[in-house]
């Protein structure tokens, strides 16, 4: 009898299910984890940066040859400094690497133009390139062009009351499609920096896509269109355009100059510009720069 009971109580314990709470446990707790994860990364990327390819594009840092065909390499170099800057602003994330390199301060940047004012450097729109190359410009040695990429909503917030302040005169490289969005310019400000008279608005094409890559029709339409949006939507004559990512190919330079365009910029490091890279102009990052230094700086560059 023994011997049966212990039978029948093994059967009934093979047909009661075990539930491993721990393993259940475990389970729930990695998939909050992981949506946790994709909510957190999600945010961060909202508000460091909206583009996800590296944002320069070391394969044009050395000056490319034969890119303008048909024109004499043996132009006269004129030094015109063209400095480039993104954000202007004091960024709050320190993780956020891609914004600390791509920033400065307010600070920083009040003071390299009370050190230009203050030394009488003269500044320039990027669209005044061509006539000072003619010399249809007076030129002054002491110069500089302050150009900004990308129409973030810094430039109309911290940079902008500083250029009025010190009456700098600056370019501005627009993304059509980002107006308006989060942490970017929008109509109503754009309309006062033109109206400012201290603003000129270029072009950066309509979405910032990595122009070398794309099929021609697309890369005329982004090239073509960015210019003839903003000249409807603002009054204005663009003249300047800024190459996303610093991406170009002979198609995309070629494709620049059938738009009208006078000039555009590249970034190969340098001050030294002429006729024949006036589709690609070298600019110098404004990382180079500390404040009162800039004048210096300037000064001193020789490439």
């Amino acid at each position: 009898m023994k011997r049966k009971k212990s039978a029948a109580r093994k059967t009934k314990q093979k047909k009661t299910p075990h539930v491993n709470f721990s393993l259940f446990l475990g389970l729930a707790l990695g998939v909050a984890l992981f949506f946790a994860y994709l909510f957190i990364f999600s945010k961060k990327n909202e508000k460091t940066t909206v583009f996800e390819k590296p944002y320069y594009d070391k394969q044009v840092f050395k000056e490319p040859t034969g890119l303008i065909k048909g024109v004499s390499t043996d132009a006269a170099k004129l030094k015109i400094p063209i400095i480039m800057f993104h954000y202007v602003e004091n960024v709050k994330d320190p993780n956020d690497t891609i914004r600390k390199g791509l920033s400065i301060s307010p600070y920083t940047f009040r003071k390299e133009l009370e050190a230009l004012a203050n030394n009488q450097y003269q500044t320039y729109f990027l669209k005044d390139v061509q006539d000072i190359l003619e010399g249809n410009i007076n030129y002054s040695t002491r110069s500089a062009i302050l150009t900004f990429d990308d129409g973030y909503e810094d430039f109309y917030t911290d940079a902008f009351p500083l250029l009025k302040k010190y009456q700098i005169k600056s370019t501005i490289f627009i993304i059509n499609n980002y107006i308006g969005r989060k942490g970017f310019l929008n109509k109503t400000q754009i309309k006062e920096l033109v109206d400012s008279k201290l603003v000129e608005v270029g072009a950066h094409t309509l979405n910032h896509i990595y122009l070398k890559t794309v099929q021609e029709k697309i890369a005329k339409r982004e090239i073509t269109e960015s210019k003839l949006e903003l000249e409807r939507m603002f009054g204005i004559s663009v003249k300047s355009f800024a190459y996303p990512f610093g991406a170009f190919d002979q198609q995309t330079l070629n494709l620049v100059k059938e738009a009208t365009y006078s000039a555009a910029v590249s970034v190969i490091p340098g001050t030294l510009q002429n006729e024949d890279n006036i589709f690609y102009l070298s600019r110098l990052r404004s990382g180079m720069f500390s404040g009162e230094n800039i004048v210096r700086v300037l000064e001193n560059y020789k490439k």
